[in-house]
């Protein structure tokens, strides 16, 4: 055997358990969310299953309550938005403040500032559950000494609710954004910035014309990293409103969780799956379009 012919086979070797790894815990669970995706399938029967077709999607697009594209999709978008620009830019203004060299005890500042993004999703979502309580809670608490009377009912009010759970969700995952981002300022010549002073370049022009650009790898791929997350989170959700009231945060992966184990209709719950990872897909290759783009120029 040719030694360049042995050397491939021992690093194919080596690679082996992680590809059996792959195989059993990626590949053959989202084949088989595939194949129930068109089965009609309850969680009470798992023996007796027939073919559906697209049955299960037709009644996902189709039902009245929740409706999925009035009322789901438009739940999805406003808090994977509203996640998805907090955590971007608030993990920007940070990395940035933190990146200055005036700022003493960047070490410390940088592990506190981590710390949300380590702690349990169901621990975030009790804690900020019992914050947003009615009569106990500590916001509700602080609205009471400043003299308001009636305080907001918060997670129980239909046009506040999706407003909490996105501020929630930004605190919990915008130090992944912040780290994202303090790697790519970072990596950016200190050279540039000294030359662009020289110049005359103003701390906005500097910010505009040097940073932004230099970052833009580090930020589409904190864009599409951070939309993926949003778009699968569940935990957050589910653990502080179950989607209520009145399906007002009730998102993709909540709705694929309750039909298939609430209702037990898992063909259903199968097919929002599916549905969302075609979202998935489609933000994957628009990362892979626009980094490609970025190679290239």
């Amino acid at each position: 055997m040719k030694i360049k012919t042995k050397t491939a086979l021992q690093g194919y070797l080596f690679l082996l358990p992680i590809i059996v790894l792959l195989l059993a815990l990626s590949f053959y669970p989202l084949l088989r969310t595939m194949y129930l995706s068109f089965q009609d399938v309850k969680l009470a029967t798992l023996n007796k299953m027939s073919f559906a077709g697209f049955k299960n999607y037709l009644t996902i697009f189709r039902r009245e309550s929740p409706n999925f594209m009035k009322t789901i999709v438009p739940n999805t978008f406003v808090y994977v938005f509203g996640s998805v620009i907090g955590q971007i830019g608030l993990g920007f203004l940070l990395a940035l403040l933190l990146n200055n060299k005036f700022v003493k005890g960047k070490g410390i500042f940088r592990s506190i500032t981590i710390l949300p993004w380590v702690v349990s999703g169901i621990i975030i979502s009790i804690s900020w559950r019992f914050m947003y309580e009615p009569r106990l809670g500590i916001l509700n608490h602080l609205l009471t000494l400043m003299g308001v009377q009636n305080p907001p009912t918060w997670l129980n009010d239909p046009n506040l609710v999706m407003l909490c759970l996105i501020v929630a969700n930004i605190w919990h995952g915008m130090p992944f954004s912040f780290i994202i981002q303090t790697s790519g300022l970072q990596s950016i010549p200190e050279e540039i910035y000294e030359a662009a002073i020289v110049d005359g370049a103003t701390s906005f022009q500097r910010l505009r014309y040097i940073t932004i650009p230099m970052l833009r790898q580090f930020l589409v791929m904190n864009l599409v990293m951070t939309s993926m997350n949003t778009i699968n989170s569940f935990d957050l959700i589910y653990a502080t409103t179950k989607g209520g009231p009145l399906f007002k945060s009730e998102v993709m992966a909540v709705h694929m969780y309750r039909r298939a184990f609430d209702f037990g209709k898992l063909g259903e719950g199968a097919a929002v799956a599916v549905i969302i990872l075609l979202f998935n897909l489609f933000l994957t290759i628009l990362y892979l379009r626009l980094n490609k783009e970025k190679l290239e120029g």
